[in-house]
């Protein structure tokens, strides 16, 4: 029989609240997909999954990876959407007012993104803005130039080829789906299995230590929100290639969807827990309840409504998460300590050799 210290198996329990948290998402999912199929016969069809995939998920799941991983280095990123914004604008642009390539267009948008990306790095890390205030500002930035380059027009008329991103299937399931796949797995790769993603999580339980310990934390941010931008920048590619044209309005307040679906697949807002995987089954969730709320009939003020009240339960849920795991780490600290003062050995030759001296007697060792 193995045995565990007190403090093994205290962390043992507070690893058992992730886990909880991971199996009650996972439910959450498989409740509304019932609940829906439930009360509207067509929701469970083919095609309307297809339409999920589709029309509700991808993107938004591309925008919740980019808050996930900046989520985990305690950060935040108001600025995801706004990104995914400027990149099909910046294609669209490109392609029908300068005749470029639009491969070439393609690739040069995934820049633009993961250019906004570095530049919230490069403010937070560097000049000591917080996050949340420079996203904020950038959010409205970049909204600001995806209007002005476009002058408030549609740019569109793309190359099938290039359309099939978001319009096409490959054995039945959409296209930008399967690419959405491969994406997933190498953040979570990345996340699980790197020393770049080891460095990550140490951010965000507490990023003073970790610079201390000689992590790079500026450079770590700066490639952190580089890559969130990049994965908006993603969803922006997918988009223009789905709707085969270019706004400035795609994904409006679509950041708030992401972080929604970040917290509720178990990424905390105090940083340093969170998985990339989890960010993918809250966004379904998002996606299977904006879905069903539609074949419903009801309006997307109901669907805003109904998310924030997500949201903010979601919010509720983690705090009490952290509570529960502070108290835990600190009940471990407490028992191992009194474990180790209880285990101290005890010299008994000592006690039997030296005789106790009386009031005012002098110490042979003077």
């Amino acid at each position: 029989m193995p045995s565990y210290t007190t403090g093994a198996l205290a962390r043992r329990g507070v690893s058992r609240i992730t886990g909880v948290r991971d199996i009650a998402t996972v439910l959450v999912l498989v409740a509304a997909i019932a609940g829906f199929a439930l009360i509207e016969p067509v929701f469970l069809s083919t095609r309307n999954w297809v339409d999920i995939g589709r029309v509700y998920y991808t993107e938004l799941a591309l925008m919740a990876l980019a808050a996930t991983i900046v989520l985990i280095i305690r950060g935040i990123d108001l600025s995801v959407a706004a990104i995914l914004a400027l990149t099909a604008v910046t294609i669209g642009v490109l392609v029908v007012d300068h005749g470029v390539n639009i491969w070439v267009a393609a690739i040069i948008g995934l820049l633009v993104g993961a250019a906004a990306g570095l530049l919230n790095g490069a403010l937070i890390a560097y000049v000591g803005i917080s996050p949340i205030v420079t996203t904020l500002g950038t959010l409205t930035l970049y909204r600001g130039i995806s209007l002005g380059i476009t002058h408030g027009r549609n740019l569109g008329g793309f190359p099938a080829s290039f359309n099939e991103l978001g319009q096409g299937t490959v054995l039945g399931i959409p296209t930008q789906a399967w690419g959405f796949g491969v994406t997933l797995i190498i953040v979570a790769v990345v996340l699980g299995r790197t020393m770049v993603g080891r460095w990550m999580y140490a951010m965000g339980g507490n990023p003073e230590a970790a610079r201390l310990s000689g992590i790079p934390v500026r450079r770590m941010t700066l490639l952190v929100y580089s890559s969130a931008g990049l994965l908006a920048a993603m969803g922006g590619v997918v988009a223009a290639a789905r709707f085969d044209t270019s706004r400035s309005d795609f994904a409006t307040a679509g950041e708030f969807d992401a972080i929604t679906a970040a917290i509720l697949g178990g990424v905390s807002i105090a940083g340093g827990r969170g998985k990339a995987t989890g960010a993918a089954v809250g966004a379904m969730i998002i996606a299977v309840l904006r879905n069903g709320l539609t074949l419903r009939g009801f309006s997307g003020f109901v669907q805003i409504v109904a998310i924030g009240l997500i949201l903010l339960g979601a919010v509720i849920v983690d705090r009490a998460l952290i509570a529960r795991r502070i108290t835990q780490e600190v009940t471990t600290q407490l028992e191992d300590a009194d474990d180790a003062e209880g285990s101290e050995p005890t010299s008994p030759s000592t006690d039997s050799k030296i005789p106790a001296r009386e009031p005012g007697e002098r110490s042979g060792l003077l």
